[in-house]
């Protein structure tokens, strides 16, 4: 009966061991053959951003964090054109990027473009025999010429991304350079922030002085504090499949070689974990984090030394007498 029940209770911990793993996510089996053998995940922490030296008596220090859904983002294509001239390059960039335009009028008028001229290179050949120069200047005629221009987009939608991306691979822009991220103002973010801080600051001044029976006011006060801002772009990690598709595997001199994992990334914001507040805890897309920490310190005023009251001097003097007795017995005191 006992052994029945062990081999129950196996089976159990052999079955949950799975489901336990599926939560956490592929994430976990980056490194290894098993759970037991896979590197820890590196989480972002709260890190100090503010500083006092030398804390005696007591200190508080408040974190908090921020996280900010963008108000506007702006994603950046790259355009690379190949020409026989000059005026050919740029009518097929100009014609590439009035496609885009025309599209967003009707699609997304919301979507404002801008475009960045990055270089305009000519291209020469390679071969000296087919080498040609002009007569008159005796210059060198490019075979060809590279242009690359960068195409802003700025939008308040996060889901027009996709049909940004669309509209350029139609026409033949596949360069997605980076999405930046804005937020308009940040000013009211932080004072969110210190004011949140400041509520949580004094319900422990409260409760220090009244566990301890003591009285701050009469206390020297410091105080420090410091922001950081984190964008999504800084908080992507790398991701390597857990194995690989077996169907691409391929046969070379008689063994069959495994293929090239997937390496992808994704984004790792700062958890709740190390903050005494979060603001927006729950998350659905990258955000801009914004950490706030306040340090306080009380240190008592220093005792007053004691007045010292001088001991009195006493002076001694002494006085001189000359007494004369005479033969009847008195005793008489002669002038000095």
């Amino acid at each position: 009966m006992q052994t029945t029940k062990w081999i129950l209770s196996m089976a159990l911990g052999v079955l949950t061991l799975p489901a336990m793993a599926q939560v956490k996510g592929n994430y976990n089996y980056r490194t290894g053959t098993s759970l037991s053998s896979s590197s820890p995940i590196q989480m972002p922490r709260a890190s100090s951003l503010a500083s006092l030296e030398n804390f005696r008596h007591h200190t508080f220090s408040i974190k908090g964090l921020y996280n900010v859904p963008a108000d506007s983002y702006l994603a950046i294509f790259t355009i690379t054109q190949i020409g026989k001239t000059q005026s050919e390059t740029d009518s097929l960039v100009q014609l590439k990027i009035n496609r885009i335009k025309e599209t967003l009028k009707t699609s997304a008028a919301s979507v404002e473009t801008y475009v960045d001229m990055v270089s305009f290179i000519p291209i020469f050949e390679v071969e000296h025999t087919k080498k040609l120069f002009r007569k008159d200047t005796y210059n060198e005629i490019p075979k060809g010429f590279e242009l690359k221009q960068n195409l802003h987009f700025r939008y308040t939608d996060a889901a027009l991304l996709n049909t940004l991306v669309s509209l350029c691979a139609q026409q033949e822009i596949y360069d997605l350079v980076r999405v930046d991220y804005f937020i308009e103002d940040l000013a009211a973010k932080k004072a969110e922030l210190m004011t949140r801080a400041e509520a949580l600051l004094n319900k422990q001044l409260n409760r220090y002085q009244k566990l301890l029976g003591e009285d701050f006011s009469s206390y020297q006060k410091r105080m420090s504090d410091g922001f950081a801002t984190h964008y999504p772009l800084e908080q992507y990690q790398s991701y390597t499949a857990y194995c690989s598709n077996k169907l691409n595997m391929v046969k070379e001199n008689g063994a069959f070689v495994q293929a090239t994992k997937t390496t992808s990334e994704f984004y790792m914001p700062k958890t709740s974990k190390g903050y005494d507040y979060v603001i927006n805890a729950s998350l659905l897309e990258p955000v801009v984090q914004i950490e706030y920490e306040l340090l306080f310190n009380l240190v008592p005023q220093p005792e007053k030394p004691k007045e010292v009251v001088p001991t009195p001097v006493v002076e001694t003097k002494i006085e001189k007498q000359i007494h004369l007795i005479t033969p009847d017995g008195q005793v008489k005191r002669l002038p000095l």
